[in-house]
C-alpha cells in the first residue's frame, strides 16, 4: 500500500476520533485582530513536531525579542526538536509535548495557569494537536495560527493552507507579525539558530586544524535520513571532481552521520581534490557551527538547508519531485540553488552534471550580489 494512501487514511483515523472534541470548540472571533503588541505581555509558540518545523520557526521565535523585547516568547517543542533551542538565551522558557498522556496533562495545567496573551499554532497544516493545545492551554488567549484548512474557523486569525502556492514555511512561521499589525514583509527572517559557544570552540578546533590558505570552502552533505533522498557516492565523487576542475581553490568538507562515515571516506578515496571530513560524534549544533564558516554548502533536503539559510550560506539543495515539499522547503529566497528529481519518492534521477550547472547559477549569483548571502564565493 503506497505511504501516501495510509498516510490518508491515519490522518482520516485521527479526525474521526478528534470529531467529539472538535465539536466541543468555540469558533474564532476575527474581531480581535490586530492585536497590538504593546498590550501583549507573552506569547507560547507552539512546535511539537519535527525538527525541520521548529529550525523554520526560529526567525519568527527571535524577531519577535527582537522587535518587542518585553514579551515573554516561551515555546512547546517535542524531544526530537528541542536541541534547536534548549539553550537559546532569547527563549524565555521551553516546555515539552512527549505525547505520554499524564506528563502531558501536568505540562498543559502548569501553562493554563501563565495565561498567555496569545498561543500561536504555526503548524501550516490541519492539526488537531496544535488546534487541541490552542484551546487547552489558552482559553481566554487569542488564537493564531499560520495556515490551516478546515480547522482555521477556530482560530482568531489564520490564513488558509494552499496545497498548490508558492508560500516558503519561513515566511508562514512569520505570520505571526501580521495578527499583531505589523507587515511580515518588513520583518528580517534571517535570524539563525543560536550555536552556543562549546560548538563554537569545536568549529575553531576544526578549521584550525586545516591549511591557514585562501580556500573557498564548499560543504557536502551526504546524510538525509534514507537512501531514497540522497544520491550514491559515486555521483557525489562526480560532482565534487568536476567542480574542482572548473574552480580554483575550492576545499571540500564533507558532513555525514555517523553510520555513513564509512560512505564517506569511500567518497573521499574517489576524489582527488582537498577534502576533509568533519569529526565524529558531533551534535546538531556542532555541525551547524562549522556551516557558519562555508562558502557554500550542497545537501539533499535536510535540516541543514534550512540551518544554512538562516546563516546566509548559499545551498545548492537536492529534491525529490513533490512540488508542494520543494516550495514549502525550497532554499530561502534563493533564486538558484534547487534541483528536483522528475521522482516523487527518491531523488536517484539526479545526474552530477544538472548539480554542476545549478551550482554555476548559485556561483555566479553570489557573485553578482543579487541575493542573501554571506562568505567569500
Amino acid at each position: 500500500m503506497p505511504p501516501k494512501f495510509i498516510k490518508h487514511i491515519e490522518h482520516n483515523f485521527k479526525k474521526a476520533l478528534n470529531l467529539p472534541f472538535l465539536m466541543l470548540l468555540r469558533g474564532g472571533d476575527p474581531s480581535r485582530i490586530p492585536v497590538n503588541p504593546e498590550n501583549v505581555k507573552s506569547i507560547l509558540i507552539l512546535r511539537p513536531d519535527k525538527l525541520g518545523d521548529m529550525i523554520a520557526t526560529i526567525p519568527a521565535i527571535h524577531a519577535l525579542k527582537k522587535n518587542f523585547p518585553h514579551i515573554r516568547v516561551e515555546v512547546m517543542a517535542s524531544p526530537r526538536n528541542k536541541i534547536m533551542i534548549e539553550n537559546d538565551p532569547e527563549i524565555d522558557g521551553m516546555h515539552l509535548y512527549t505525547k505520554n498522556v499524564i506528563r502531558d496533562r501536568r505540562t498543559i495545567m502548569t501553562l493554563r495557569r501563565k495565561n498567555f496573551d496569545i498561543i500561536y499554532d504555526p503548524i501550516c497544516h490541519d492539526s488537531t494537536t496544535g488546534l487541541l493545545l490552542t484551546k487547552l492551554i489558552g482559553k481566554n488567549a487569542v488564537h493564531v495560527a499560520a495556515r490551516k484548512l478546515t480547522l482555521r474557523r477556530y482560530y482568531d486569525y489564520c490564513l488558509p493552507y494552499q496545497p498548490d502556492g508558492e508560500d516558503h514555511n519561513f515566511d508562514n512561521g512569520l505570520l505571526i507579525f501580521e495578527a499583531m499589525g505589523v507587515d511580515p514583509q518588513t520583518v528580517d527572517p534571517f535570524l539563525p539558530v543560536y550555536l552556543p559557544e562549546e560548538s563554537l570552540a569545536v568549529a575553531d578546533r576544526f578549521y584550525g586544524g586545516l591549511p591557514d590558505d585562501d580556500s573557498i570552502d564548499v560543504g557536502l552533505n551526504i546524510s538525509a535520513g534514507s537512501p531514497s533522498r540522497s544520491l550514491s557516492m559515486e555521483k557525489y565523487a562526480s560532482v565534487i571532481n568536476a567542480l574542482s576542475k572548473k574552480y580554483e581553490h575550492f576545499r571540500f568538507i564533507i558532513f555525514c552521520v555517523m553510520d555513513h562515515r564509512n560512505d564517506a571516506r569511500r567518497l573521499i578515496e574517489n576524489c582527488t581534490v582537498d577534502i576533509h571530513l568533519i569529526p565524529e560524534n558531533l551534535s546538531l549544533l556542532d555541525v551547524g557551527a562549522i556551516m557558519k564558516r562555508l562558502d557554500t554548502l550542497i545537501t539533499p533536503d535536510t535540516s541543514m538547508v534550512h540551518i544554512a539559510r538562516l546563516m546566509k550560506v548559499p545551498v545548492v539543495g537536492l529534491y525529490s519531485g513533490h512540488l508542494r515539499n520543494f516550495r514549502f522547503w525550497r532554499p530561502y529566497r534563493q533564486k538558484y540553488g534547487a534541483v528536483m528529481s522528475k521522482n516523487r519518492m527518491n531523488l536517484h534521477d539526479i545526474e552530477p552534471a544538472r548539480v554542476v550547472e545549478e551550482f554555476d547559477k548559485l556561483y555566479k549569483d553570489v557573485k553578482t550580489g543579487t541575493g542573501v548571502y554571506s562568505g567569500k564565493m
